[in-house]
């Protein structure tokens, strides 16, 4: 295997256990309530994540796309059957998150990826969700050079 398939494979896996870590944290609820109501999320989960907004919403959902996914439950694969909008987004999915990780939570990824995260500094949630983030950048990023 090469060291592309290897670091994309471990970075996945990291991604997979962070988002389940994420996910039983703030509660299954509230996952769907940053999706779809962010208004009903629980204050506490919201403070969390410095208030829930539009990216939030979208890296939230690729948190539960990536537990349900191939990589995490296998509920959710690339099937004929599919849509091909969901095919696309299952096969690209790291990348995509990774762009959105990239794009508006660079500082925070960055500082996990090079190591000067200071973990004790957040909360469960917070570390989880940034360390999704920086996982599925490094997968998505790695995908990228293989191709």
């Amino acid at each position: 295997m090469s060291w592309q398939n290897t670091t994309a494979k471990v970075a996945g896996a990291i991604a997979v256990l962070s988002g389940i870590w994420m996910a039983l944290t703030v509660g299954i609820t509230d996952v769907f309530n940053i999706i779809a109501s962010p208004d009903d999320v629980d204050a506490a989960t919201a403070a969390s994540l410095n208030g829930v907004d539009f990216i939030d919403r979208i890296a939230v959902a690729g948190v539960l796309v990536t537990i349900l996914g191939g990589a995490g439950l296998g509920i959710l694969a690339k099937s004929a059957d599919n849509p091909p909008f969901l095919n696309t987004t299952l096969q690209y999915l790291p990348v995509i998150v990774g762009f959105l990780a990239f794009s508006a939570f660079g500082t925070e990824v960055w500082e996990t990826i090079t190591g000067g995260r200071d973990w004790s500094a957040n909360d469960d949630i917070s570390n989880s969700y940034i360390l999704f983030l920086a996982s599925s950048l490094v997968s998505g990023a790695v995908s990228l050079l293989k191709r």
